[in-house]
């Protein structure tokens, strides 16, 4: 009882400071409705992926090129609720800001990797903080339903007066693009 306590107070500060990372995933992975799609592979050794489960979106960093063993310091398994946006089909969104994950954690890095979704045509994203702008491409994830879901993963320099290196405030815009490059969804 008293770890459930501890946990479900730490959730909540982690909300109120306005940046929750995710959620370790239970021992073994959620099911997926399909693989996991490689995201970024920018840090040697390395690889961020993200997937869709049954009501989750989960991320992943974990060791590549043949060195990949089970264990907390070779892979982290992030997933949360996805956002309801992502159960339906309609025009392109982008659900929420991106939020960050370790890949690998480094706290002597000074940038952060931001990994979001995206609902429709959306086929890359332009995120701000601390007035730099990064863009990545939207890697398709497999969905049922006919539904349409992507997500991008960007770097960005971390803040010093966060743990995280940011606060989700820090984030002041998020612009998804199609392929034509007109704006199709934004957040501020």
């Amino acid at each position: 009882m008293r770890t459930r306590i501890i946990a479900i107070v730490v959730a909540g500060l982690l909300a109120v400071q306005g940046c929750a990372a995710g959620h370790p995933a239970s021992a073994g992975h959620p099911p997926t409705t399909g693989r996991p799609v490689l995201l970024d592979a920018r840090i040697p050794g390395w690889e961020t992926s993200a997937w869709l489960a049954e009501g989750a979106f989960c991320v992943r960093a974990a060791r590549a090129g043949g060195k990949h063993e089970k264990g907390k310091e070779n892979e982290s398994v992030f997933c949360d609720p996805a956002p309801s946006a992502l159960d339906t089909i309609g025009p392109p969104l982008l659900p929420a800001k991106p939020l960050p994950y370790p890949a690998p954690l480094d706290p002597q890095s000074r940038e952060i990797i931001l990994v979001g979704a995206v609902r429709g045509a959306v086929t890359s994203v332009s995120v701000t903080m601390f007035d730099q702008t990064a863009t990545a491409a939207v890697h398709p994830l497999p969905a049922t339903g006919g539904r349409q879901v992507g997500a991008y993963a960007v770097w960005l320099p971390r803040g010093d007066a966060e743990p995280d290196g940011m606060n989700l405030t820090d984030i002041t815009a998020v612009v998804g693009r199609d392929t034509t490059g007109q704006i199709v969804a934004q957040l501020d």
